[in-house]
């Protein structure tokens, strides 16, 4: 079945961005190896200037511990076996926060967008419940929610929701408006326009949001479980600082580090993907 003939303009015009974003992008990206090693020196002079300043006197070990102590703490974490459950638990905590955050913030973002009147009817009580701190909240949800996992998924939830429904409402809200006048002058239907338009101008702020919604949940559950828990890296942290095992601390704090930036990773490669027609109009060598 054949388009409307602005549906099938802006078909083209995407198509032709994205051919630019392509060989845009492949004239930039072509240098993996060079970014994993300068990646590599980086991570080796960060471990060499903490070794270093424990060894020189520069920081006390006890404070700060050093590389091969942390190293040796995940050994045992891996090891012993007492890693895992509790990873299990942070990461499904982590996991729902994330879907619910997307799921949710995503679509108040698409209501508000599209009802204006709404939106300045509820804005103000959005920003006050988003300014509410949540450290000082985690025990009342802790009290409301139970000591499980409910808690510290809609303390993670309270965190990512707002994020990412502030991040796709900018996204929307910010499209071209000489953009959306020739596309509506082309013929384009309000779905069309939605499709075409104004999703895929919101994509970087929602790809944005995405990253910090992941950073943000991870910390909320993780702060949740410290503060009560029956299982979780949270809880581990909170173990091992009454204990006073810095590497045991710096080790769970690796963990939950490497574990955003993995997640991380791959949401930049599914945007670099997905976001190539972008690439063309800022991204231009010369």
């Amino acid at each position: 079945m054949d388009l409307p003939e602005g549906e099938r303009t802006m078909t083209d015009i995407a198509g032709s961005e994205a051919r630019l974003g392509a060989a845009v992008s492949s004239a930039s990206d072509g240098r993996p190896g060079l970014i994993a090693a300068a990646r590599a020196v980086f991570l080796v002079a960060i471990l060499a200037a903490w070794q270093g300043a424990v060894a020189l006197g520069l920081a006390d070990a006890a404070f700060v511990s050093t590389p091969f102590s942390v190293a040796k703490s995940l050994w045992l974490l891996f090891s012993e076996g007492e890693l895992f459950p509790n990873l299990g638990t942070t990461m499904l905590e982590i996991v729902i926060a994330f879907a619910l955050s997307i799921v949710f913030g995503i679509a108040s973002a698409v209501v508000l967008d599209r009802l204006d009147w709404l939106n300045r009817i509820v804005s103000p009580f959005l920003t006050a419940f988003n300014s509410m701190p949540r450290i000082a909240l985690g025990p009342l949800f802790i009290l409301w929610f139970g000591i499980g996992i409910g808690s510290k998924v809609v303390l993670a939830f309270s965190l990512g929701y707002f994020i990412m429904l502030l991040s796709t409402l900018g996204g929307l809200k910010n499209v071209d408006r000489d953009l959306l006048l020739m596309s509506r002058l082309f013929g384009a239907s309000g779905l069309g326009l939605f499709r075409h338009v104004r999703l895929p101008w919101a994509l970087p702020g929602i790809f944005a949001g995405l990253k910090l919604t992941l950073i943000y949940c991870s910390a909320g559950a993780v702060i949740g479980e410290m503060i009560a828990a029956k299982s979780g890296l949270g809880l581990l942290l909170q173990s091992f600082s009454g204990r006073f095992d810095v590497a045991g601390v710096m080790a769970l704090i690796l963990i939950v580090a490497m574990m955003v930036m993995v997640a991380t990773s791959l949401m930049d490669l599914a945007e670099r993907r997905l976001l190539a027609w972008s690439k063309g109009s800022t991204n231009v060598p010369g």
